[in-house]
């Protein structure tokens, strides 16, 4: 074996390592310690030369200066108990009906992903829901009442992301390939609004004899909070979103205002709250941060060891020349990848696929096909990982946040729900996709 085909092993030690958080002496192995190893390691044996290895670093950074920002964010708003208020007015519009709650759930986790990331989304809404669900369940639930709730709260952080915003692999491949705020939103609102209707459906039927038809509404306790820090927090945010949207119009990246708007928040709270700024910093996922930077640094001698080479050959051959074939293809093989070997480091696989891969044969289409294979890699990056619980860093959070609260979930039902849903949203998606290809073309 080559010293880059050892980037492969190494990958597979990592994954592992992060789904099985093994104890060494008195340190646990989480998802963050074991990339670090897993780079270090790639980087020792020659797998991943240590300019490679800068390389690779150095394209995470515009994306990771967007995804710290918007964990900021997230962090502050919390503090202002945004979210709270967010999963009492849950509970108030559902009425007392479990089923309209479910769907309450999923509307507000699937518009939280979409602004704060998919990583937040989880990190922030499963607490919420299990301490939601446990002061409104009725004695008589049971104990399967409470698992569509928990799933509902997954399956939003693993949709079609709307926005480039929406994961961090989203934003990563936007800035490889310079797709702007406005031409991904173009793009991929109509694919993920056929995730949202697959997944929400799937989930339905899955789950159809588990929900309960009521709950005690009357039970949930309205959070303490500053009305104006709230209202300055709202206000922050709305305006970063607005940014993201005309930053084409100004001529500034998405990285920018979201540096901005987390600077100006973290600021406001520091002086209206009396927060602790350094500790906000200090308390957001840096762990996410560290586990994509290693992944990347060990995928990035899989080009070395010919992986990228092989992912065009597969794609073009079965494929073909058409659009339409290799828009579908691509979709399904970064989802299959995603599901197996995380959705990270397979996104990052796939653009050093669709960046180094020829479209000579495709007729001068280029600029076209590298575009549609772009999009069909995210729809399958976003929307893979349901298929298996190793398949996004969203997933192993939410399982570990489940297993501290004493709630375990089985892989077999993770997979015996993920599998259908997952194929059918990224088969309609990707038919979305194309669809809107015909009707407007992929140029702006």
């Amino acid at each position: 074996m080559t010293a880059p085909q050892l980037a492969f092993p190494i990958l597979a030690l990592t994954v592992s390592l992060a789904l099985t958080r093994p104890i060494v002496g008195r340190i646990r192995i989480d998802h963050a310690p074991a990339a670090v190893l897993g780079a270090l390691l790639a980087v020792l044996v020659g797998a991943v030369p240590p300019g490679v290895a800068w390389d690779a670093l150095g394209v995470l950074l515009r994306p990771v200066l967007t995804i710290i920002s918007l964990m900021i964010l997230t962090t502050v708003a919390e503090r202002a108990q945004l979210f709270e208020l967010v999963a009492l007015y849950l509970a108030a519009l559902a009425k007392g009906d479990g089923r309209r709650l479910f769907t309450w759930i999923f509307v507000a986790g699937t518009v939280t992903g979409a602004i704060f990331t998919n990583d937040a989304a989880v990190l922030i809404f499963t607490p919420l829901i299990v301490k939601l669900i446990e002061e409104v369940k009725d004695d008589s639930w049971p104990r399967s009442a409470v698992v569509p709730y928990y799933f509902a709260v997954l399956y939003v952080a693993n949709l079609v992301g709307a926005f480039v915003i929406s994961n961090p692999i989203n934003l990563i491949l936007a800035d490889i390939f310079e797709i702007s705020f406005l031409e991904y939103a173009r793009w991929m609102i109509g694919p993920a609004a056929a995730s949202i209707v697959v997944s929400y459906v799937g989930l339905r039927i899955f789950f159809r004899r588990d929900l309960p038809e009521r709950f005690h509404y009357t039970r949930v306790r309205i959070p303490q909070t500053s009305r104006r820090f709230l209202a300055l927090t709202g206000a922050v945010l709305l305006l970063t979103l607005a940014g993201f949207f005309l930053g084409q119009l100004v001529g500034l990246p998405t990285w920018a205002f979201a540096v901005g708007g987390a600077a100006v928040l973290l600021t406001l709270a520091a002086l209206t709250e009396r927060l602790d700024a350094a500790e906000i910093v200090r308390s957001i996922g840096w762990d996410v941060i560290v586990f994509v930077s290693g992944i990347f640094v060990i995928v990035s001698g899989m080009r070395e060891a010919g992986l990228t080479a092989e992912l065009q050959r597969f794609v073009t051959y079965v494929g073909g020349a058409g659009i339409f074939s290799l828009t579908l293809v691509n979709g399904f093989v970064a989802a299959v990848c995603s599901a197996i070997m995380n959705n990270h480091p397979t996104a990052y696989t796939m653009a050093l696929a669709i960046e180094d891969m020829s479209a000579a044969a495709f007729e001068g289409l280029q600029w076209e096909v590298k575009r549609m294979l772009v999009f069909s890699a995210l729809i399958g990056g976003d929307l893979g990982p349901k298929m298996l619980p190793i398949g996004s860093l969203a997933a192993l959070m939410w399982f570990r946040m489940l297993r501290a609260r004493g709630i375990e979930i089985p892989y077999a039902l993770y997979v015996k729900v993920g599998i259908p849903v997952t194929l059918a949203a990224v088969l309609l998606s990707l038919l979305v996709l194309y669809l809107q290809y015909l009707l407007f073309g992929t140029r702006p």
